[in-house]
Order: C-alpha cells, then structure tokens, then sequence
C-alpha cells in the first residue's frame, strides 16, 4: 500500500475493536494476556509480604523444600496453587498434597508427610546490612492422605527454596 491508499474497513475496526478490549482491560484490572490492567506496576507494595512454601518430610523428620524446578512441567505452577491453597476444599487439599509427594517420589526421595508453612517478611527490619529472617507458621501437614490444619506456631528463620508468591 502506498501512503494515499484508503486503509481497509476490516482493518479500521479490527484496530477499534483493540483498542476498546485494551482500556476495558486497563480499567477493569482484567490481566489476560496481551492485555493487561497494569497490576503488576500499579499496585502498592507493603512492609509485610506473605507467601505459602511447602516441604517435603522424611522418615527422620528432615524437612526439604519440594524442588518444583526439578519436577515435571505441569508441578511448576506451584506459587498459583500454593496461593489458591487456603481456598481449595479439603479433599482438593489432599490432592494436591498427594500430588507433590508422588512427584518427589518419583525422583527417588522418601516422603511422609507435605508440610505448607505461611510465610511472613516484613522488608523494613533489618539485622544488620542484611534483611530479618522470615517468619514461617506451619499451616497444613497432608499425610496418608489427609490434610490436618496446624496450630498457630511459628518458627523464625525459612530454610531456602519453595516458592514465593
């Protein structure tokens, strides 16, 4: 097409139809991609942030974060689920749970129970030049099957890995 061409009909509200999609989007906080509602610019960032990480226990009550990048494709939407957590039902809790397991399982390591522990940093408080240890709460154990809530406890320092979210 040379400059003084006409630009087709179907171009012209294809190019509408976008741009109508796109500030519907922006305005309602829509986040399918490519559109965006700026979330990820736009919103606020407390002192205090939470996550969920979970770990796997062995027979002798060693602790090991469940390495999700290690395991197949389809376990590395972890930091979604672990999120989604606390509202799925507790038989999709068990799943879950049983899910994991197997897949680290599956890689040669013993599992006897999944832990999911609620993680809490608040990025103001310092030790030092460095940031404070992260507080984790242990939430849910799933075991043989069944998931039990724990009490609140909380134990002051997270050992490295799990996801963040």
């Amino acid at each position: 097409m040379t400059g003084g061409e006409p630009v087709a009909p179907w171009a012209r509200r294809f190019v509408w139809a976008f741009l109508a999609v796109f500030v519907i989007a922006g305005a309602f906080g829509i986040e399918a991609w490519p559109l965006t509602g700026w979330r990820l610019f736009a919103d606020a960032r407390t002192a205090t942030q939470a996550s969920f990480e979970a770990f796997t226990v062995d027979a002798a009550g060693q602790e090991r974060p469940i390495p999700f990048g290690d395991l197949p494709v389809r376990f590395r939407g972890n930091v979604q689920v672990l999120k989604a957590y606390p509202d799925l039902r507790p038989s999709q809790q068990a799943a879950v749970c049983s899910a994991w397991a197997d897949a680290v399982r599956a890689r040669g390591v013993e599992v006897r129970e999944v832990r999911i522990y609620r993680v809490q940093v608040d990025v103001s408080k310092r030790v030092g030049r460095r940031a404070a240890p992260p507080r984790r709460t242990l939430r849910w154990t799933c075991a043989d099957g069944t998931v039990t809530a724990a009490a609140a406890t909380a134990r002051a320092g997270a050992t490295g890995g799990g996801p963040g979210g």
